[in-house]
């Protein structure tokens, strides 16, 4: 018997940009990567943000500053930290 295969194109949110799609860790919503704020963990422990897209790491991705609002009261920065932050 076949697995039922997922077609593409069935996503609901349709992505048209031909780069990288990160996800908002605040709302969820799935962006062009040129369009989130990269944050990363510190030299000194502490979140930071890298916009230049440089700095060593595991990246979380915000849209804003409501989503970081969300994440901080989600405590989403720390699991995609995972524990570090």
């Amino acid at each position: 018997m076949r697995r039922a295969t997922k077609r593409p194109g069935t996503h609901p949110i349709e992505i048209t940009t031909s780069g990288p799609v990160r996800t908002c860790v605040g709302c969820g919503s799935r962006k062009a990567q040129a369009e989130l704020t990269r944050f990363v963990v510190g030299p000194q422990g502490g979140v930071v943000a890298d916009r230049r897209r440089r700095l060593p790491g595991r990246g979380a991705y915000l849209c804003g500053a409501g989503c970081l609002t969300a994440a901080l009261k989600r405590k989403a920065l720390g699991r995609a930290f995972r524990g570090k932050a």
